[in-house]
């Protein structure tokens, strides 16, 4: 005959079980999420298009140019890495175009992408000669962001 004693163990231990398994999934949630979930603001933050060259040493540093951020939100794994690309600061209708050495590599969905918001994630090889130019209206697209990068 099982006790009330052994019964609250046994509730305890599964209730814990859950909690860590509620943690291993926040955990995992948490890392998958880029630090561009809070907004950015940038002082360059124009209509023109200028080019930002720097490489992403390590998942998590940003870099922006007009209305495009970008941060490879994924360490280098099987020669290939994740990066964000979304809208800065203010809220624009177009699409993102990944470009590599040997020229267009993928386009984003063409859509409402809003400022500070989600992004588009496309997995690129580790490399560099890489960059991403966020284009608004269509057709005429407006060049509105370069951002030439190192995977």
């Amino acid at each position: 005959m099982k006790t009330s004693h052994t019964w609250r163990l046994r509730k305890t231990s599964v209730l814990l079980g859950f909690a860590a398994a509620g943690a291993i999934v926040l955990s995992t949630v948490a890392a998958a999420l880029p630090a561009s979930a809070a907004p950015v603001t940038s002082s360059n933050a124009s209509s023109s298009a200028s080019v930002s060259s720097v490489s992403p040493e390590s998942a998590g540093k940003l870099l922006c140019s007009g209305n495009l951020c970008i941060q490879r939100v994924t360490s280098v794994e099987n020669n290939e890495a994740y990066v964000e690309a979304w809208a800065n600061s203010y809220t624009f209708t177009g699409h993102f175009a990944l470009y590599g050495p040997d020229g267009w590599i993928a386009n984003s969905k063409n859509k409402q992408w809003i400022g500070g918001g989600a992004g588009w994630l496309p997995l690129i090889p580790a490399g560099s000669g890489y960059y991403i130019i966020a284009w608004q209206g269509g057709p005429p697209w407006t060049n509105i962001g370069t951002v030439s990068f190192s995977v």
